[in-house]
């Protein structure tokens, strides 16, 4: 891990449990001023927030990022309480796993809504105040997934890979103003988010899918039993990026067993070299850091 020399004021959403719990525990435990961002504190999320709640270093405020109101007023009460707000890590998401033509219309907005949505309706709240004070950091908590198509989890991984590219135009359109805007994409790690994942409604359009599904599933499942799936690594890579100097920071941070790792960065040298080159064409590079 990195010094700490100024202690960050961080929000962290989707911190009932998985990565964000993890990441609030960890970065309150080096000091940092952490707002746990938590939806329903007062229903199925009571006993986490209470935990999180009487832990050194730590607030919990209510968050559902599907509301901007919400997301405003949790904003606001952070920076009335400690005066700024420094870093905002989006964590806040969910798995609608199953085939897509499963899928209504209604359901995949619920998924975008929540994963691509949340996002933009926290770091709209965040953005008047960093760009007030010339600094700060926007982190979003993407998937290797964004990068490759996965069967099953297409709603998913697209609503990953469209973060990803929010993140990157983030990026591009506010360093003027002195805020990063970065990414962590992990590999499926043992947390809740599968165990919390959401099913297709229609039954009769997930039928003929049901064999092949539940032989990946299988496969999956007995794969991932052989590599260490513990998800702090994630949560490290995120102290990481809280703590690391302005101007330092990677804007993609893949955390991934080796030979995945390996392959996703290949696929990220290969795209950066084409976007420059396409950047380059349309004019554009005084744009592109």
């Amino acid at each position: 891990m990195s010094d700490i020399t100024i202690p960050r004021v961080v929000l962290v959403t989707g911190a009932a449990s998985g990565f964000g719990r993890l990441t609030v525990e960890a970065l309150a435990g080096r000091g940092h001023t952490v707002f746990a961002g938590i939806r329903n504190i007062e229903g199925k999320n009571r006993v986490a927030a209470e935990e999180l709640d009487a832990t050194r270093n730590v607030t919990v405020v209510e968050l559902d990022v599907t509301d901007q109101d919400a997301a405003t007023r949790a904003i606001d009460t952070i920076v009335a309480t400690e005066g700024r707000i420094d870093v905002v890590v989006n964590n806040a998401g969910r798995v609608f796993a199953g085939p897509v033509e499963a899928f209504t219309a209604e359901e995949a907005l619920q998924q975008y809504d929540l994963n691509v949505l949340g996002a933009l309706r926290v770091n709209r709240a965040a953005l008047p105040h960093l760009r007030r004070r010339g600094r700060g950091v926007m982190i979003q908590v993407s998937s290797t997934g964004a990068r490759f198509t996965v069967p099953y989890t297409g709603l998913y991984t697209s609503s990953k890979a469209a973060l990803s590219s929010l993140t990157e135009t983030w990026r591009q359109e506010l360093a003027s103003f002195g805020i990063e805007s970065v990414s962590v994409e992990p590999a499926p790690y043992e947390t809740n988010l599968g165990v919390n994942g959401v099913m297709p409604a229609d039954a009769a359009r997930m039928e003929p899918y049901l064999p092949a599904l539940g032989a990946f599933m299988t496969e999956l499942a007995a794969r991932q039993a052989e590599d260490d799936r513990d998800p702090r690594p994630v949560a490290d890579a995120l102290v990481r990026l809280v703590e690391a100097a302005d101007g330092t920071r990677p804007y993609r941070t893949v955390v991934a067993p080796p030979a995945q790792a390996a392959a996703v960065e290949e696929l990220y040298r290969a795209g950066d070299e084409a976007v420059r080159l396409i950047a380059a064409d349309m004019g554009i590079t005084a744009h592109m850091r």
